[in-house]
């Protein structure tokens, strides 16, 4: 039998597993952000692309664009933009609440668990 696993316990066992499963997931958030990045990077060159060509279309076939038409436009554009920006606003507090939630149950389960440990080597 190997020596090595005499000394051992469930206990070693799982907790080595366990750790491992902890810091491998954890090395998905270096990649999770850069992609974040990048992404959020290339969506904006292409935005300012297509704008670019639109300004071109717009200077060719629209140049005596009614200024009360642009206006209404403008009007519309700033409420759809101020109702999806409170959109974006609730989404980004819920998560927020979402992980502190998170983060405190699990704070909570390590202190019951550290008294309940305390405990045990009490007896």
């Amino acid at each position: 039998m190997d020596e090595t696993l005499e000394s051992k316990t469930f206990a070693d066992i799982f907790e080595k597993s366990i750790k491992q499963f902890i810091d491998n997931r954890e090395s998905f958030l270096p990649l999770v952000i850069k992609n974040f990045s990048d992404g959020n990077r290339e969506y904006n060159n292409y935005i300012e692309q297509l704008f670019h060509v639109m300004r071109k279309f717009e200077g060719t076939f629209f140049e005596n664009t009614d200024k009360s038409l642009l206006k209404i436009f403008e009007d519309y554009t700033n409420e759809f933009s101020k109702l999806y920006l409170m959109q974006v606003d609730a989404s980004r507090k819920n998560f927020e609440n979402y992980l502190e939630t998170r983060l405190s149950i699990m704070s909570s389960w390590n202190e019951h668990m550290k008294k309940f440990a305390d405990s045990q080597n009490k007896l």
